[in-house]
């Protein structure tokens, strides 16, 4: 390839190794180019193509920066610096790049097409609409108009857009599996389970192919829940225990458990309380976790970790909620991680004051949706690309969840799915009790809660129809696509309350 520039080359080489799944060699190219040529935003553009390709946004949102800071007026640039921003939850950071972005180049799709998504989460399904209606017919587009009727109840509609979709020649394999999911999402809610679980079950395989190089060579979450608690086991509680300390808010919440347990439903409602304020599925604690808990040699670490270097963590926790948008000075802050149980041993040494709500759901209810729904594909959701894998990934969360009971020293309550629907204001009370907080009415009116705010989980549209109890028995309709993970489920089942044919505690 005589002829080619460095970036150019660097380009191909790490295209190469990418194909062939060495994900972090083929980044480790990219990088050297750039930072061979730091004045070229040509390189810096492609290490952020390939970062973001890799799922790491944070550090994809880094190098865009920098290539926009040598050349401040490409909108493609500003289009990638808002995707990555919008991955990582920052709305309000990438609805500006998209705006600057259109306002450079007022016919670039890209643009308006990420305008139509963040109308959509925050549930301004008319502008998801609107700006739709702008753009060219693609198979992107059908799929989010697919996503805009069921979210205002046209099933059928999203069903018969989805079925179009699929029917598309070359469809992209990644929006293959989004429109399959979706498709099961329809026909679920049509009532049709036994065409809805295939469909899930197909996209979900795909996904799996398409992430299994990006997992290879990398622990996986089921490994990781099950690592922690074989080295919890033999922990002794007293090194665990913490001095008290001030904390950066008034209050601060942990809302753990697992995803699908009624997170979204309790975050909701708790941010409706003007005393609070919540972060949905920030990355507060990724770079402690990384310090810390994949190693034994960090967890002995974190287990003697002394006051001042505990308190430049604190600090850099509180730079991270910031930079997401939450300003938790003179508010009780909740910090909503569904798959953050894992980090509690994080939580104890740095903020010994937290307190932990801890979502529980009937096993059968949580599993079936994590295995159904489309989520955005990282570690933890790659174990959800099976249903085999989502149901031991559960059990072996809950497990390490009783071993941190155990040998953590912190407040912990749990607080039940089931419970919220059949009576919420009384549920919250005693939430709002243990937080250190007093009732407010507002927190019942959930569809209220959810408006305008933005809402990214599987559950966005649940939650903005309101409460309801269709949730509660959806289970039931796949009883027999459950069979093969029940000897998994059965112990959680039972130690939980719940019986089998009676959804409720």
């Amino acid at each position: 390839m005589a002829g080619l520039n460095p970036i150019a080359e660097a380009r191909r080489k790490a295209e190469a190794l990418t194909q062939v799944g060495q994900i972090d060699r083929a980044i480790a190219v990219l990088r050297n180019a750039a930072e061979e040529s730091p004045a070229d935003p040509a390189g810096w553009r492609g290490l952020a193509e390939a970062l973001a390709g890799a799922n790491r946004p944070d550090l994809a949102v880094v190098a865009w920066r920098t290539a926009l800071g040598l050349d401040p007026n490409s909108a493609p640039t500003l289009i990638g610096e808002g995707r990555a921003l919008y991955a990582l939850g920052r709305a309000a950071n990438a609805g500006a790049a998209f705006e600057r972005a259109l306002k450079l180049a007022p016919t670039l799709v890209e643009a308006r097409y990420g305008l139509a998504l963040l109308a959509f989460d925050r549930g301004d399904y008319d502008e998801a609409a609107t700006q739709v209606q702008a753009l060219p017919a693609t198979p992107a587009v059908a799929w989010l108009n697919a996503r805009t009727a069921g979210a205002r109840g046209a099933w059928d509609l999203a069903r018969t857009i989805l079925d179009e979709l699929m029917a598309t020649p070359g469809l992209a394999i990644h929006l293959r599996a989004e429109a399959l999911l979706l498709l099961a999402q329809a026909l679920d809610r049509l009532g049709r389970s036994s065409e809805a679980f295939p469909n899930a079950m197909e996209g979900k395989a795909i996904q799996h192919r398409l992430f299994a190089p990006r997992a290879a060579g990398r622990e996986g979450e089921t490994a990781k829940l099950e690592r922690l608690a074989a080295w919890f086991a033999a922990a002794e509680p007293r090194d665990w225990i913490s001095a008290p300390l001030t904390a950066g808010a008034s209050g601060h919440l942990f809302l753990v458990g697992f995803p699908r347990s009624g997170t979204t439903l309790l975050e909701q409602a708790l941010a409706a309380h003007p005393s609070v304020i919540a972060l949905e599925e920030a990355p507060t604690l990724a770079d402690a976790y990384q310090e810390f808990l994949t190693t034994a040699e960090g967890l002995e670490r974190l287990a003697r970790i002394d006051a001042a270097e505990a308190a430049r963590w604190r600090a850099h926790y509180w730079r991270t909620v910031r930079a997401h948008g939450a300003e938790p000075a003179d508010r009780v802050f909740l910090d909503k991680a569904p798959a953050g149980t894992l980090n509690l041993p994080l939580v104890a040494k740095l903020f010994p004051d937290a307190k932990v709500l801890f979502a529980v759901r009937d096993p059968r209810a949580v599993v079936l949706s994590c295995a159904m729904s489309a989520f955005q594909m990282n570690a933890t959701t790659y174990a959800f690309t099976s249903l085999a894998e989502t149901a031991r990934c559960y059990a072996a969360s809950m497990a390490l969840a009783d071993t941190y009971r155990r040998v953590l020293p912190l407040a912990w309550q749990e607080v039940r799915y089931e419970n919220l629907v059949a009576d919420l204001a009384t549920e919250l009370t005693g939430v709002c009790a243990f937080a250190g907080l007093q009732f407010d009415p507002a927190m019942v009116d959930i569809a209220t809660a959810a408006r305008g705010r933005v809402v990214r989980t599987p559950s966005a549209v649940d939650v903005r129809e309101g409460l309801s109890r269709r949730g509660l028995d959806r289970w039931r309709a796949y009883e027999y696509e459950l069979a093969p993970v029940m000897a998994t489920l059965a112990p959680w089942i039972e130690r939980f309350g719940y019986t089998v044919g009676n959804s409720e505690a």
